[in-house]
């Protein structure tokens, strides 16, 4: 591939195939955006988004692509092969986060398009797999001919574990030259991971009644533990937050298990370790002072990962020079946090691409922005489709 990328980006834009493909694309736009009202009302909670993945097989299947199917992590996925080259892997997210999700689920108005948005709750998460269902029908039209494979993957659990990502490429090994997240919108990207760390710390203690009078109290080792991490110093380029909280059951008893949750973040693996050990030490040391147990609880562990060259590597250059010649001006960063995560961890060349998706993801007013969205899914188009050398004429 030419090293000279603004000279090849501007060489596709230009031609006649690329021409035609976006003027499909616009003509595709009135039933994308309906096809995207209906997939923010189908309730997809994270671990159980398989009335969404049955509906994106269903219209892949309807744009021709027999091979639709639900993968054994759940994931709807979908194969677009027309002949040998690159294989491109083009990932939308299908779970809504649980307060979503709830809101999906009660309900009962359409969704509003107002002032270049759509207003309603799911339309964030829906946007994305609107790209999802445009690409399909690009790519399976027969002038548009390239050299490779298109793998479009609606993946599941991305709130959750990252759990479809980790599923498919774990069945597609060394298949994969490049990955792209569809975060829905354009300009912004990420070419390398932010190493991501979920656990509980816990105390355990005797149960009692409040009449027994004082005693070890696991709530008390919850609030005696949490002041204390917070006063951790945090290294650069790092993060810590603490969200849940879990402790008894009712009023009168002590309970015998209490919990907080930590949300640990940063550009190195070491660092993370490192916190992870002194936050375990202060739940030792208040365990000792009130007579209690304490134990972490793995829920979410993602590495950090920074593929050596991957800034100037042909996906993340050539996503560059197309939001240029798109009229944006690109914001890059190292330090994805989404399914892409796991791309970098294992190796393989991948970006998010996203910017400007929409507001007020968990309310009924949530919105996204329509041009931004659609105009994602041509900047999608056109990567995948230099990276499998397709044809300009």
């Amino acid at each position: 591939m030419s090293a000279d990328y603004t000279k090849q980006v501007s060489n596709y834009w230009n031609s006649k195939v690329v021409t035609f493909a976006f003027k499909k694309f616009d003509g595709y736009h009135s039933e994308i955006i309906e096809e995207w009202k209906k997939m923010a009302l189908i309730y997809s909670p994270s671990g159980n988004e398989v009335l969404r993945a049955e509906y994106l097989v269903k219209k892949f299947k309807e744009y021709g692509i027999d091979n639709a199917h639900i993968d054994n992590s759940g994931n709807a996925v979908a194969l677009i092969d027309k002949g040998e080259g690159p294989t491109v892997t083009i990932l939308g997210t299908m779970d809504d986060l649980a307060t979503v999700a709830d809101l999906v689920k009660i309900y009962d108005k359409p969704i509003i398009e107002k002032d270049g948005k759509l207003i309603g709750p799911g339309t964030h998460i829906s946007a994305i797999l609107s790209n999802m269902l445009v690409l399909a029908k690009l790519f399976t039209l027969p002038e548009i001919q390239f050299n490779g494979k298109i793998y479009l993957v609606g993946v599941v659990q991305e709130e959750t574990g990252l759990i479809g990502v980790k599923g498919f490429l774990r069945d597609h090994p060394g298949e994969v030259d490049y990955l792209i997240d569809i975060m829905g919108g354009i300009g912004r990207m990420s070419y390398g991971g932010i190493g991501i760390h979920w656990f509980k710390v816990h105390f355990k203690g005797p149960k009692a009644h409040t009449l027994r009078g004082p005693g070890p109290n696991i709530t008390k080792g919850v609030a005696k533990a949490i002041p204390r991490v917070f006063s951790l110093p945090i290294p650069e380029n790092s993060y810590l937050n603490i969200s849940m909280l879990g402790a008894g059951k009712v009023f009168n008893h002590r309970g015998d298990d209490g919990w907080f949750s930590v949300d640990l973040r940063s550009l190195e693996n070491s660092v993370i370790e490192e916190m992870k050990a002194k936050i375990m030490k202060i739940a030792d040391e208040v365990a000792v002072e009130e007579e209690l147990e304490a134990w972490i609880e793995p829920v979410v562990v993602t590495p950090a990962g920074q593929i050596p060259g991957a800034r100037n590597s042909p996906l993340t250059r050539v996503a560059e020079e197309i939001v240029k010649i798109m009229g944006y001006e690109p914001t890059l960063s190292n330090r994805g946090s989404c399914n892409m995560n796991v791309g970098v961890a294992q190796g393989v060349l991948s970006i998010s691409t996203g910017g400007d998706r929409g507001g007020a993801r968990d309310s009924v007013e949530s919105y996204a922005n329509i041009e931004p969205v659609m105009l994602g899914a041509k900047w999608v188009f056109l990567i995948s489709y230099i990276l499998t050398n397709g044809s300009k004429e």
